[in-house]
């Protein structure tokens, strides 16, 4: 870094001196670079490049991928007349993108400024200062690459735009720097869903994207095992490989072929292969389960052209319980789980693939690692934060076996990802995945309850994509600052970073704000538990109020997003879910308070006339106003939900806000029957027998 600076302003010493003329940089006032990922090296340079009302792009290699990558720069030029042209002469006034070699001129300029290209496959250079911008890189990836920073180096001025004066050199530190997606269990993207998921990962310099399957994609041989609404076709995957191939991302396969197969074995045909009856693991005790999965896979792995498949086998608590009890007496679980990866690896279907298998097994028999298959790449995984990932990857890194590691942005059960744990979760785990020399990273979501939106887990996802870019433990801090300009083009304040670091933070006051919490009634048994722990905390209504304060910086900077701007929606919904999390807990402790006051009656029927109105009128009511937000939930949810997924699903979630609905009447009949009660005989009902479980509030 020392000696790239240093060549860079000796180089800029040797031009005649030239006052720079003072303009206000947006978001890169006071020096302030907020890029995401970070580049390995960098250096500011003194006057930006003004493009004015019209652009030449110049593409010096004539590839049409090269094309591409400059479409996904004009595209954002709002405004500005562009020519894209194969051009190797001319480049002054323009941006460049070449090749080591193509371009004579363009060579020359990166030479005076010290920047020779890095022979890295996806390494570039970039020079940008008043005469223009060379974006220079030995293969259409890193042009590709090169080009991405380049957007978030546009900013808007005096009604047109410039490209801030820098010098580049970067390559990333991780050769893999994949997204997981779960596509089984609950939400299944679209297929224009999963194309703008390719679109923004690419963005960041994600080059892989996985797509999490157990029965989802269509069999020929065993066609029972697939759903209704949500088989993906091959000529569906076919038309994602080619259409990610243009962002230069990998589209990989996920099929599990041990553990998570309850979709596959619930069938009666195939009850057989489990390890007992209604199991959701393969036995290896039954020889037909291996033709099963090697049919299965013989399906799958032609229609991708990636050379890795990732065969699951994680979570197989069932071994030995059933079938394989006395294969596992007879040697360990160990040896039989080492024994059913073999089985799989060797099977035809896998010939010539490089296999990732989850790989909690060097935690639980480190001692069994040397009986892994050739082919396969130990995918370590956790999610929890934590100070290091030592014991999840030192004992691969002690045997040579190579590694991916696998933490997460966001998983099923918590109603907003609880950034605080995830983004540390993140860094450090690819920290240590770095210093153990995995050769990448999968970043997962999960959907474990069937309800998780994507578009809510951009920060988390984002962030994994800077984090394996970059080099050594990322900065949580730089990112925060350079999230809001990197991802949607607001170059004063950080509005959204704050509203979701106000979000994450309502998650560390409560301990986590879940769907259980989200739909629970307090007047139902478990919902009065959550009441209490509410009540315990003490703090509903500071919590709704962050929860507004996030949902109103939301929507007021919602009007400056000038990019993915079709995300904003889910976080909205986030902050509205939230905050009635916490509203129903002040609106149940304010109507145990006014039930509390009619039992009394000692004000001479006031409080039961209040009661009436306040508790139980239809729309002026606390009952009225549960009601009203759940049904504004519910249409909320609906939309975002059929605008990223296919409709199989949303009916089993739309039942969760019916029944809340339900409950708000049941609510109303109990009350209205306890009045009824008092009115004939003068007692009211047992405060249980109303819907009043949990304790009274606290005066």
């Amino acid at each position: 870094m020392k000696r790239f600076v240093l060549s860079l302003l000796a180089a800029v010493l040797t031009i005649p001196f030239v006052r720079a003329e003072v303009r206000p940089r947006g978001p890169f006032e006071d020096g302030r670079l907020p890029l995401v990922p970070y580049p390995a090296e960098v250096c500011l340079g003194e006057r930006d490049f003004d493009l004015g009302e019209r652009l030449t792009v110049r593409i010096c290699s004539g590839d049409e991928e090269d094309f591409f990558a400059a479409s996904t720069l004009t595209d954002e030029l709002i405004g500005v007349r562009t020519d894209v042209k194969e051009s190797r002469s001319g480049i002054e006034r323009s941006v460049t993108l070449t090749r080591p070699g193509l371009c004579r001129a363009a060579d020359e300029r990166l030479a005076q400024a010290g920047l020779a290209p890095d022979s890295d496959p996806e390494g570039y250079v970039l020079l940008a200062d008043e005469r223009g911008v060379i974006v220079s890189a030995a293969t259409a990836a890193g042009v590709f690459y090169g080009v991405q920073t380049l957007r978030q180096l546009v900013y808007p001025s005096d009604g047109g735009y410039r490209i801030r004066a820098v010098a580049v050199r970067d390559v990333p530190a991780m050769r893999y720097r994949w997204q997981q997606d779960d596509w089984s269990r609950g939400p299944i993207p679209t297929l224009e869903y999963a194309k703008k998921q390719i679109r923004i990962l690419s963005e960041y310099k994600i080059n892989g994207y996985c797509i999490y399957a157990e029965n989802l994609f269509r069999s020929e041989l065993h066609p029972a095992i697939n759903p209704y609404g949500g088989t993906i076709a091959p000529e569906q995957i076919a038309e994602l490989v080619d259409y990610a191939k243009r962002y230069h991302v990998e589209i990989v396969p996920q099929q599990q072929t041990f553990g998570h197969l309850h979709y596959v074995l619930r069938q009666e045909r195939y009850a057989a292969l489990g390890e007992k009856h209604g199991s959701q693991i393969l036995s290896p005790s039954e020889p037909e389960a291996y033709d099963f999965i090697g049919d299965y896979l013989s399906e799958i792995v032609p229609v991708f052209s990636s050379e890795f498949i990732h065969i699951g086998c994680d979570e197989t608590f069932e071994l030995g319980r059933g079938k394989s009890k006395e294969l596992v007496a007879r040697s360990s679980h160990a040896d039989v789980y080492m024994g059913h990866l073999r089985r799989v690896a060797a099977l035809p279907a896998l010939q010539g693939k490089k296999l990732l298998f989850w790989g909690e097994i060097a935690v639980e028999h480190p001692d069994k690692l040397d009986l892994l298959p050739a082919a396969g790449i130990a995918v370590a995984w956790d999610y929890l934060p934590r100070e290091n990932y030592d014991r999840f990857l030192k004992p691969y890194a002690d045997r040579g076996i190579p590694t991916f590691i696998a933490p997460s942005a966001f998983y099923g059960g918590r109603v907003f990802p609880d950034y605080l744990a995830h983004l540390e979760n993140i860094r450090n785990f690819v920290r240590d995945g770095q210093k153990y020399g995995s050769e990448g990273m999968l970043n997962t979501s999960w959907d474990d309850l069937g309800e998780d939106l994507f578009d809510m887990g951009w920060y988390g996802v984002v962030f994994a994509a800077a984090c394996s870019w970059q080099s050594g433990e990322s900065d949580i801090a730089r990112y925060r600052d350079a999230f809001d300009w990197a991802f949607y083009r607001i170059a004063d304040g950080h509005p959204f970073a704050e509203g979701i670091g106000r979000l994450a933070d309502v998650h560390g006051r409560v301990g986590a704000v879940n769907f259980e919490m989200a739909y629970s009634s307090p007047f139902s048994e478990i919902g009065a538990m959550q009441q209490n722990h509410l009540q315990r905390v003490g703090a509903s209504r500071e919590m709704r109020l962050w929860c507004e304060e996030a949902y109103t910086s939301f929507c007021h900077a919602r009007n400056r997003v000038a990019l993915h701007g079709s995300t904003v929606d889910a976080l909205l919904f986030a902050a509205r879910r939230m905050d009635f999390v916490f509203h129903k807990a002040v609106l149940a402790d304010e109507m145990s308070d006014l039930y509390d006051a009619v039992v009394r009656d000692d004000d001479r029927g006031y409080a039961v006339n209040t009661a009436l109105y306040d508790l139980v009128m239809p729309y002026a009511s606390r009952l009225g106003s549960l009601r009203d937000m759940t049904k504004e939930l519910k249409l909320f949810h609906r939309d975002l939900w059929h605008a990223e997924n296919r409709p199989i699903h949303w009916d089993v979630v739309a039942v969760r806000y019916d029944r809340m609905l339900l409950e708000w009447e049941t609510q109303y009949d109990r009350i209205q029957l306890d009045l009824q009660q008092q009115a004939r005989t003068g007692m009211h009902l047992p405060r249980e027998q109303v819907g009043f479980r949990f304790d009274r509030p606290k005066s």
